[in-house]
């Protein structure tokens, strides 16, 4: 049965300024702005009420991994609702949540056994920082010693906006007005070769900012709980792609220490880099780790964190029992969806048709390498992005700041005018299409952010 609005995009555009608060938006902007209000999607598009038709460039912020109104999802929430939308885990459990566990236990790194739920992303990092905590006190009780309280975290990372999360961010414009509330994280340089923390020039670069994160690890390790990263892909702090190496060096730096590894797969899981989760293209197997967003396909909010049996067994042992839980903790709706996006996952061998998707954006995004308000175009599994530079010196963005992200704003707004909804970065435009999206979708895509990328330069000031 299809849904008719009740509303007129008027009336929606109304209340909408008059009673809601969107996250990360300016609100004074907002309520000037004229923005789509979304009807219907299918596939890898989206369909706003004034029937325009556009591209969902960003997976509808990193969610969306079969596409909108996928059959087999919706089949899975329908049975699943026709039998009960939600019970308690607090004393209960239920099929969907055992068969996901096991599920998500088989295809993550060898040696994770257990799966603790939640339902999104943040609360899964703070889940994961809390069990690393008992854990390292465990053993810091056994030998006498006092607990550890911080965390090892990279500078422009991003976990959430829970405040644990917050603390082992660092993300200055998200993170510095909370640090009065919070533990900060010992940070060490991110790896973003195009802005080397260390002054040094690739293809000289011989992973010295691993060093410098191992060093940080070693001078610290008596007051470290964990190291807790980003594998591969700094998203949110500006879509940084690491140097190949750099993540196993940084594990092997824990391990030597004795430190616990936890990898933040939120935005990575799930084959977002080319693989099922970003840790397997180094050989690195955390202690724990984090799945969200695209587990559901987008659907449902659910998040899970997996960690070793030894981290398990201390925390049995003491406390004995884990202090923290959630009302909708293994909701049976989201987990039948979770399953039946893990199925199609595989069945359709959706990773497998990554590199055709990737060549096929970095060819229509060829005549970019040579502009010169264009830099750094990289690329990872089904992740591509570019950033923005001014076209001259005496341009009015040469200073950066807000002019500039003024231009990326418009640049936003003229691609959606085309057909294509995306979300800039500060400087930094990406594309991260589902993973069902077609190859002359994925075309498609870089061709519109190209073009007006082309057109915004050529007539900036």
């Amino acid at each position: 049965m299809s849904h008719h609005p009740s509303m007129t995009r008027a009336e929606i555009l109304r209340s909408d300024r008059e009673n809601l608060w969107h996250p990360f938006a300016d609100m004074a902007r907002w309520e000037r702005e004229d923005p789509p209000v979304i009807g219907s999607g299918e596939g890898v598009w989206l369909t706003d009420m004034n029937g325009h038709r556009m591209l969902d460039g960003t997976a509808s912020l990193w969610v969306n991994l079969l596409g909108h109104r996928r059959p087999e999802l919706d089949r899975a929430l329908l049975d699943q609702a026709g039998l009960i939308a939600h019970s308690t885990f607090l004393g209960a459990t239920h099929e969907g949540a055992v068969l996901l566990g096991e599920k998500l236990l088989s295809l993550a790194p060898p040696g994770l056994s257990r799966v603790f739920y939640s339902d999104n992303g943040s609360t899964a990092v703070e889940i994961a920082m809390k069990l690393a905590f008992l854990a390292a006190k465990h053993r810091a009780k056994k030998r006498g010693q006092s607990p550890p309280s911080r965390f090892l975290s990279l500078e422009r990372g991003y976990h959430g906006d829970t405040l644990g999360a917050v603390g082992a961010g660092a993300i200055e414009r998200f993170h510095a007005v909370f640090g009065p509330l919070v533990r900060p994280s010992i940070t060490a340089p991110a790896p973003d070769c195009a802005h080397c923390p260390l002054g040094l020039v690739r293809p000289g670069c011989d992973l010295a900012c691993a060093d410098v994160a191992v060093d940080r690890i070693r001078a610290h390790r008596d007051e470290l709980v964990a190291v807790l990263v980003e594998p591969l892909l700094q998203a949110a702090g500006g879509m940084i792609v690491w140097p190949k190496g750099y993540l196993a060096r940084l594990a092997q730096g824990a391990r030597s220490e004795g430190i616990l590894f936890v990898a933040d797969e939120v935005a990575t899981g799930f084959g977002r880099t080319g693989t099922l989760f970003a840790c397997e293209q180094e050989g690195v197997i955390p202690d724990l780790l984090v799945v969200g967003k695209a587990l559901t396909g987008g659907y449902l909010p659910l998040a899970a964190t997996l960690c070793t049996e030894r981290i398990y067994r201390a925390v049995r042992e003491d406390p004995g029992t884990f202090y923290h839980g959630h009302s909708y903790t293994a909701n049976p709706l989201a987990c039948r969806v979770a399953l039946a996006t893990l199925e199609v996952l595989e069945r359709e061998k959706l990773l497998a048709s990554i590199p055709e998707k990737r060549a096929r954006i970095e060819r229509e995004w060829g005549p970019l390498s040579r502009h010169p308000g264009v830099r750094n175009i990289r690329t990872l599994g089904l992740v591509a992005a570019f950033d923005l530079r001014p076209p001259s010196p005496g341009s009015a963005f040469a200073n950066g700041g807000a002019a500039l992200l003024e231009w990326t704003r418009r640049i936003g707004e003229r691609t959606r005018e085309r057909g294509l909804l995306i979300r800039p970065l500060g400087p930094t435009l990406y594309l991260i299409p589902a993973l069902s999206a077609t190859v002359e979708e994925c075309g498609i895509m870089a061709r519109i952010l190209r073009e007006t990328v082309e057109s915004a330069l050529s007539t900036s000031p």
